[in-house]
């Protein structure tokens, strides 16, 4: 079974000061030039695979930070590969989508992936 490379990344995070995230985003992903404010670090990040903007935005949703990096060019395929290595930086909650976006329609639950103290378990969050 083949698995599905995902064309950007995007997770979240319970950590409130956005610099402790920075800086373990570095330490996984490589260098990253940040421009910051208080609750938006944009940062420029370039792998062997190429270049790519990295959006950290401070409570995203509710305690969570959002940590986007708009092209793939991580050796992560999935969201839930990210997340994983962040969670060896990291001792805070992460989370991140089942599966790579897509519109649902209906009634149909969240679902998504919640990394704690390297267990990963499914759960409705919305």
């Amino acid at each position: 079974m083949t698995k599905t490379r995902y064309p950007d990344l995007e997770i979240y995070i319970k950590a409130p000061e956005l610099d402790l995230v920075a800086d373990a985003i570095t330490t996984i992903l490589g260098p990253v030039s940040w421009s910051k404010t208080p609750s938006l670090y944009q940062g420029q990040a370039t792998t062997d695979q190429g270049s790519s903007t990295v959006i950290l935005q401070g409570r995203a949703y509710k305690a969570f930070t959002s940590i986007w990096l708009k092209a793939n060019i991580s050796t992560w395929d999935t969201d839930l590969d990210f997340a994983l290595a962040l969670s060896a930086q990291l001792s805070s909650e992460i989370r991140c989508s089942i599966d790579s976006w897509q519109e649902q329609e209906g009634d149909l639950p969240d679902l998504w992936w919640r990394i704690l103290d390297g267990v990963q378990k499914q759960v409705q969050w919305g």
